[in-house]
């Protein structure tokens, strides 16, 4: 188990009580940028795959404002049936948090990649290699096959970590989480009031 510091960068245990910092927002260019962003043949889709609007979002697993984000998020889905998600895995948090990414990834083939990541994003308290595989394995997600998927589709899985990585550069993230949401670039977390309203934009 490895339980050491990731990154010199304390993680907050859980997100309760935590305050929402308001988001910057920016317009994306190029769009060639965000048309890569929303589409990606290695990227699994949540929500409506023909949604009307398409949220993309840069994340990292261990990460306590994208944690709150994806439930504030969540709760707008919920009510809202045509929206499309992508989900940019950005691992800025470490080899800790790759592993993460790799293995909810690699949940896909088993049908199990929604699952892997409303697991991961809403448990509190940092992550270990261990205590990932646990939490997957207890929710249903075969571990030791997600692995082997790893093994299979290695590059496939490490060029689109790259290629996450160098959209979040390019579109200004200092860190995550970052949002493009229709044309617009939102750079922190943001509150389900915040969601909508971009929603709104993006479909005006």
């Amino acid at each position: 188990m490895d339980n050491r510091p990731i990154d010199k960068r304390t993680l907050l245990k859980g997100i309760a009580g935590l305050t929402l910092m308001a988001p910057s927002v920016a317009w994306a260019n190029p769009q060639s940028t965000i048309e890569e962003a929303k589409s990606d043949p290695d990227n699994p889709i949540l929500g409506n795959p023909n949604g009307d609007v398409t949220i993309v979002e840069y994340t990292d697993y261990q990460c306590p404002y994208c944690k709150a984000s994806y439930i504030e998020l969540k709760k707008v889905m919920a009510e809202d049936r045509n929206i499309r998600l992508v989900r940019r895995d950005w691992p800025v948090f470490g080899q800790v948090s790759r592993n993460a990414a790799l293995l909810g990834l690699a949940a896909d083939a088993q049908g199990r990649y929604a699952l892997a990541v409303d697991t991961l994003m809403t448990v509190r308290g940092r992550l270990s290699f261990r205590r990932t595989a646990d939490l997957l394995e207890t929710a249903g997600v075969d571990v030791g096959k997600a692995r082997t998927q790893i093994d299979n589709r290695q590059d496939s899985f490490i060029g689109l970590l790259a290629r996450n990585e160098a959209q979040a550069k390019a579109f200004g993230f200092p860190g995550t989480p970052g949002f493009v949401i229709g044309k617009a670039v939102f750079k922190g977390s943001m509150s389900a009031d915040e969601f909508r309203k971009a929603i709104a934009h993006a479909r005006a």
